[in-house]
């Protein structure tokens, strides 16, 4: 059943209501929205799914949602399941449950405590993951801060700041996985931290690689520093150009 109360609308059961500018919007059931849609609010608490583009100032999945085009919000919260055909542009995203991105991600704010699917490049300010993801391209933030609880890929990472570590405490809904490990083909960074990570290529101003890792080739200009169980191949001082 669909029912509207001025802007708002509501669907309780099942339902479907087409695109246009809302307020609220709130499925509780299972229900669909057909054609491009604008909401202050969009909750799906139960199965919704999206056929067009989704714009909304705030976006929470408590339920399994899926959506159909790209997806723009300034706050958007995964508590449940959610996946999204295209890409995403958000201020805030959550990720509390699980999240599937068949493009990128732009961001100024990520946080991962579930689990993170991106098929194509993650740009944010600031990236925090005590979660699991899984990044294709290149995952880029002022601010790298990883605790790991379970298995995560990236093929690149870059930012001014990189901070990979061991999780420690209970890690909830990842207990089961056995091995906490990054793996990366590459990471770049002024300043770079690193526990348990598997890597090609560290470059970075200070390096330091701790307990765990496993990298073939680390390049610094700064200061680096290898700490016990670091596996590292080949270290390379590399001189800052004259009048750089």
């Amino acid at each position: 059943m669909v029912t509207t109360d001025g802007n708002d609308a509501r669907i309780a059961g099942g339902g479907q209501i087409t695109g246009g500018a809302y307020g609220v919007i709130t499925i509780n059931g299972a229900g669909s929205i057909k054609g491009d849609v604008t909401a202050s609010t969009l909750r799906i608490n139960g199965a919704g799914n999206t056929d067009g583009s989704v714009k909304a100032g705030a976006l929470v999945v408590n339920g399994s949602a899926s959506f159909g085009r790209e997806v723009q919000a300034t706050a958007m919260t995964v508590n449940g399941d959610a996946s999204v055909t295209e890409g995403i542009g958000v201020s805030n995203l959550t990720v509390k449950g699980r999240m599937f991105v068949g493009g990128g991600v732009a961001a100024h704010d990520v946080d991962v405590r579930g689990e993170l699917t991106v098929n194509g490049d993650c740009q944010a300010d600031t990236f925090v993951a005590e979660g699991a993801f899984t990044i294709g391209g290149l995952l880029n933030a002022e601010t790298v801060d990883i605790r790991l609880h379970a298995p995560s890929k990236a093929r690149e990472i870059g930012g001014q700041r990189v901070s990979v570590r061991e999780g420690r405490g209970v890690a909830s809904i990842f207990l089961f996985f056995a091995e906490k490990r990054l793996t990366v083909d590459s990471i770049e960074a002024d300043d770079v931290v690193l526990e348990y990570v598997t890597a090609k290529v560290v470059r970075g101003t200070n390096v330091q690689v701790g307990a765990g890792c496993s990298i073939d080739v680390v390049e610094y200009t700064g200061e680096f520093n290898r700490g016990p169980g670091a596996s590292v191949g080949n270290v390379v001082k590399v001189e800052a150009q004259a009048g750089a």
